[in-house]
């Protein structure tokens, strides 16, 4: 599913827009063209497009980034949900990273988006080298930075990364508890 994904995105490559919003569309739009059992997810659900193929069960989401930005942190997925969707080996997390470029024209309040690069990675090749989990809810994956570029690690396993998630994910709560632990001891001393 994943060559399927990059295939037909390869297209996408040089393609500009005037709105960062079109860029994402663009890309979701391609790959619901490939018509192959696709479901549009609603507007409130984890990834963009949810797939099923050959009864494996893929959601796929869209990231896009500016190549030119200093900071950027995108938030990946709730690690309860990754966890939830993960624990079974037949559904798939895949990320397709869009990498753009602005062009702003002169005394012109306009720019154009130009994609430059497209990557399609399964959760699975992230490198815990740039991520984080986050305090946001029960937990957010979160990309630390994408400043200094994405690396993948293809020859790691599932099973590999997704124990390093849980590892991460534990400690992660033992933090958590200590900090709150600390605000509620600041409340009884007072």
């Amino acid at each position: 599913m994943i060559n399927k994904i990059k295939t037909t995105l390869n297209s996408c490559i040089g393609a500009s827009y005037n709105s960062l919003e079109l860029i994402s569309t663009e890309v979701s739009n391609e790959i619901l063209n490939l018509k192959d059992n696709l479901t549009d997810i609603e507007d409130n659900s984890i990834g963009d497009i949810e797939i099923t193929h050959d009864d494996q069960f893929y959601i796929v989401d869209v990231k896009i980034q500016d190549i030119d930005k200093v900071y950027s942190v995108p938030n990946l997925i709730s690690i309860k949900k990754a966890k939830d969707i993960l624990k079974n080996h037949d559904n798939h997390i895949i990320y397709v990273f869009v990498e753009y470029k602005v062009k702003d024209f002169e005394n012109i309040d306009m720019y154009e988006a130009s994609i430059t690069n497209i990557r399609v990675q399964p959760i699975e090749t992230l490198d815990w080298s740039y991520l984080a989990i986050q305090n946001l809810g029960r937990g957010q994956l979160q990309i630390k930075n994408t400043a200094n570029g994405l690396t993948f690690n293809p020859e790691v396993t599932r099973t590999t990364w997704f124990g390093e998630f849980k590892e991460k994910a534990i400690e992660y709560y033992n933090n958590l508890i200590l900090k709150v632990t600390e605000y509620k001891t600041e409340f009884e001393d007072d």
